[in-house]
């Protein structure tokens, strides 16, 4: 976490600097990014209480015998449709994620529940469905759970072989 945190505070002051000497209006920058800070901090923090809260309240036995490594393809299938159904922005769902692993989840489950939010998640139902159609939607839909249970399998085949 130290590591991003001084990369990312190294490439802000390098391109406060290239703006600097572009333009000269580095200030503007910062206020921006000041004003997104203000706005993202409380959504990043509720996300962080609700993760720890997460990670209290999951027991460990539903984790072993759910979403863990032995848990094997019903983990996977499990991670594919609960990622679908956490209808959440990232700063919301990636420190549940974490939360779920420090609890135990095998990495295929993990893998399928990010692949699943990502390809499938019913937060983007309404904007796909009023873009491109509810035809293309459920196709979309369909076409993509292969594709979630897939990612899963490769990681809990990785899990065994190259990192167990």
């Amino acid at each position: 976490m130290a590591e991003t945190t001084i990369i990312l505070s190294i490439a802000a002051v390098i391109l406060i600097f290239i703006n600097y000497r572009k333009t000269g209006g580095h200030y503007e920058g910062i206020k921006k990014g000041i004003k997104q800070f203000v706005i993202t901090a409380p959504i990043i923090m509720g996300a962080l209480l609700l993760a720890g809260i997460i990670e209290v309240l999951i027991p460990r036995e539903f984790v072993q015998n759910w979403l863990s490594t032995e848990a094997g393809l019903k983990g996977i299938v499990l991670g594919t449709f609960g990622g679908m159904l956490l209808a959440m922005g990232p700063y919301a769902f990636y420190p549940i994620v974490a939360s779920i692993i420090v609890s135990g989840a095998g990495l295929g489950t993990v893998i399928s529940m990010i692949t699943g939010w990502s390809l499938l998640s019913l937060s983007k139902f309404p904007f796909e469905v009023g873009f491109f159609g509810m035809e293309f939607t459920i196709k979309k839909m369909i076409y993509s759970i292969p594709f979630s249970l897939a990612a899963g399998l490769i990681g809990y085949i990785l899990e065994f072989t190259i990192l167990g």
